[in-house]
């Protein structure tokens, strides 16, 4: 029964200087740095683009890659939208001005080849690469757009008490060998990660965090120097 006494604190010793550890001060090549650091979160129709083009410069869409069709289809889990990447980028205005994070629903090792000739193309028919960021938790897949000159996120698991002990070392290595430009994240995790890799651009995303309180949680997080991008499903940019 002593043991037990003895143990316990030493593990809650042990967790509390994991959790403020820093494992790795690299960084990496930044592909946002702005202090308008807020987007819109899930826009799945143009036209939401260009009416809230007053407002934000950055929006983040999610894609599935059709192997049958070679076509991106703008849509969220379980929800057809009948719209592909071209269509959508074909109708915004000013295209140019604007910057997407691509959320990569279901980047695989069966349609890799396909969806970075296909994104390719894309993006220099509209010379839009250098706006553009890839997001996918598949590091080692998703590393192969960087060489094609895409810029990449990768996409960490949420905190979690236990499980983040064991995975963060793995994490750290990936980020050592792939070096993507920016890690992403729910808001919830922000802190964790930002202790272990102080250096590192952070994307995050805040879905449904649309009261006031909210946006005071928002605005702070917003200070923190390594978060370049913040999602939010506010309709308007309160960052400005």
């Amino acid at each position: 029964m002593k043991l037990k006494y003895i143990l316990f604190p030493l593990l809650l010793v042990f967790y509390f200087i994991f959790y403020q550890l820093n494992i790795l001060d690299v960084s990496s090549d930044v592909f946002y740095d702005n202090s308008n650091k807020l987007w819109a979160h899930r826009i799945l129709d143009p036209q939401k683009v260009n009416d809230l083009k007053e407002e934000f410069i950055g929006y983040e869409i999610d894609v599935f890659f059709n192997n049958d069709k070679n076509i991106f289809d703008v849509r969220h889990h379980g929800v057809t939208n009948d719209i592909d990447l071209v269509t959508f980028l074909n109708e915004i205005e000013n295209l140019h001005l604007i910057k997407f994070w691509i959320d990569f629903k279901n980047l695989n090792s069966s349609n890799l080849e396909s969806a970075i000739f296909t994104l390719d193309k894309i993006a220099l028919e509209f010379d839009v690469k250098s706006n553009i960021i890839i997001e996918s938790k598949n590091i080692n897949l998703l590393s192969a757009f960087k060489s094609k000159g895409f810029f990449i996120s990768y996409w960490l698991p949420s905190f979690h008490i236990f499980k983040s002990v064991f995975n963060i070392l793995n994490i750290r290595d990936d980020l050592r060998k792939y070096k993507p430009n920016a890690i992403s994240m729910p808001y919830s995790s922000v802190l964790f990660y930002s202790k272990k890799f102080p250096n590192y651009p952070l994307h995050c995303w805040t879905n449904e965090m649309t009261c006031d309180l909210d946006k005071i949680k928002i605005k702070k997080l917003s200070k923190k120097n390594n978060v370049k991008i913040i999602l939010t499903d506010f309709k308007n940019n309160f960052l400005k």
